[in-house]
């Protein structure tokens, strides 16, 4: 065990602790810790590939260092299914790294050279845990000069904010090329991560989306409906209320996430929402276990939404089959409540099986009178469902080979034509596309020479054992 390389963990877990101390963490489900640990993880596993094997001694050593307890086939899983391989990967900024580079240039600490430190050290000692290779020694190094030049990039932009500070300060011009201060800087960045996207565009992300014709025409009219509804109330005429709430019937994977993210987006760039963000949950999320537990979970729940769209899935469990007494019944009336108190900043989205979600709505006189829109969600054709797997096979930088979609073709035609009542739909190409891509690192893992063509296609082999 090298003790440098623990000692300097520790001392990072500790930064990465006193960083969330001081507010400059932001992010979401995780703390700093947390999220620097996995930013390590998937480094270590990505430099793994350069010599187009994952070793035992590779596992060893991740499981030794950063504590994740994997085999060497599920270390191979996860790179694949969540591509932590490949350019694509190597040329993103750690989020952690970015934080530690922002809190040093505001409060003149060094301590993402440490952090860089720490990445040359366990990267250098990973590789040498079994044979070190040429390719991964070159991989460390690059992927290490990339962070120090952001770091010093984000320095000298600090470095000539401040100069331009004094200058104006001590009577003096500014410079012309004036750099942003961090705090725009770091605004500017965030903003990159959650940028707001045009009425126009969005509109042009649901025409791009393969399938979903009614869905889509139902939307544009919604829209429409929306923008006429504005106009009149702008010129001061009459106008009559307009519930936006609605109710997303379909088997699964048929998009209804996909359409209730956007139709948050689109609500939040024609004005009717603050926010236009989407919070998910189902029962579990609303329904309490004991007296006085579910109104709080829905309060919970709601908060987090206004300003959004909540999006309720398998809605229908709240109700159907259960006793008068169970609290499915409770987080319905309460959430009818809130429905009404915010109705000017949140929007509802009720989701699951057709059958049931009328059911659902029969449960109660208040769902009805509020959910008055429905859109109904076509299964997928097997064509648009090789689309959806060639669409993402392509999002990773891969490829189906001639006899390779001809495969999937004929596999999706035969699945279509006995597809079960509750078909998995776009999930089924996703899991299909995944395994494929295992079977893929385990066809190459065990070749000398790989080439480029090798990595980027996917053969009929890679697909014509898969068991769904």
């Amino acid at each position: 065990m090298n003790f440098k390389v623990k000692q300097a963990l520790q001392k990072a877990y500790a930064m990465c602790d006193e960083m969330e101390k001081s507010g400059l963490w932001t992010g979401k489900g995780k703390t700093a810790r947390e999220a620097f640990r996995s930013e390590l993880f998937e480094y270590l596993l990505n430099l793994s590939f350069y010599d187009s094997k994952i070793t035992v001694a590779e596992s060893e050593f991740i499981k030794e260092f950063l504590e994740y307890d994997f085999s060497v086939s599920r270390l191979r899983e996860y790179a694949v299914a969540n591509r932590i391989y490949g350019p694509a990967f190597s040329s993103k900024i750690p989020s952690c790294f970015k934080r530690f580079v922002q809190a040093d240039n505001t409060s003149a600490t060094d301590n993402a050279s440490e952090i860089l430190q720490l990445y040359r050290e366990i990267g250098n000692e990973f590789i040498s845990c079994d044979s070190r290779q040429e390719s991964e020694y070159y991989a460390v190094q690059a992927y290490c000069d990339r962070l120090e030049k952001y770091k010093n990039s984000r320095l000298a932009d600090s470095a000539k904010s401040a100069f331009s500070s004094f200058a104006q300060s001590a009577g003096s011009p500014a410079p012309k090329a004036e750099q942003p201060q961090q705090a725009e800087q770091q605004a500017r960045e965030e903003k990159e991560e959650t940028k707001e996207e045009s009425l126009e565009e969005l509109l042009r992300q649901l025409n791009r989306l393969i399938g979903l014709e009614n869905v889509k025409s139902d939307v544009k009219s919604l829209v429409n409906l929306v923008k006429i509804r504005k106009i009149r109330k702008e010129r001061g005429m009459e106008s009559p209320d307009m519930s936006l709430h609605m109710v997303f019937s379909g088997n699964p994977g048929t998009g209804k996430t996909t359409i209730a993210r956007l139709l948050a987006k689109i609500y939040k760039a024609m004005g009717l929402l603050s926010k236009g963000h989407l919070t998910e949950t189902d029962r579990a999320g609303l329904v309490g276990g004991y007296v006085g537990q579910t109104a709080l979970k829905v309060a919970d729940v709601v908060k987090k939404a206004i300003g959004g769209v909540l999006f309720i899935d398998e809605a229908y469990s709240l109700t159907v089959g259960r006793g008068e007494n169970d609290y499915g019944f409770e987080a319905v009336d309460t959430l009818l409540k809130y429905m009404e108190d915010n109705r000017d900043e949140l929007i509802v989205i009720v989701a699951g099986y057709p059958k049931p979600m009328e059911e659902f709505l029969n449960s109660n006189p208040g769902l009805k009178s509020r959910f008055n829109k429905f859109l109904y969600f076509d299964d997928y054709s097997p064509r648009e469902l090789v689309d959806i797997l060639k669409l993402n096979a392509s999002n990773s930088g891969l490829s189906l080979s001639r006899r390779a979609e001809k495969f999937v073709s004929k596999f999706f035609t035969a699945r279509c034509e006995n597809r079960p009542e509750n078909y998995a739909n776009a999930r089924d190409a996703r899991n299909f596309l995944e395994k494929a891509l295992v079977n893929q690192a385990n066809r190459l893992a065990v070749l000398d020479q790989i080439t480029d063509q090798q990595l980027c296609t996917l053969e009929k082999e890679d697909f014509d054992t898969i068991i769904l």
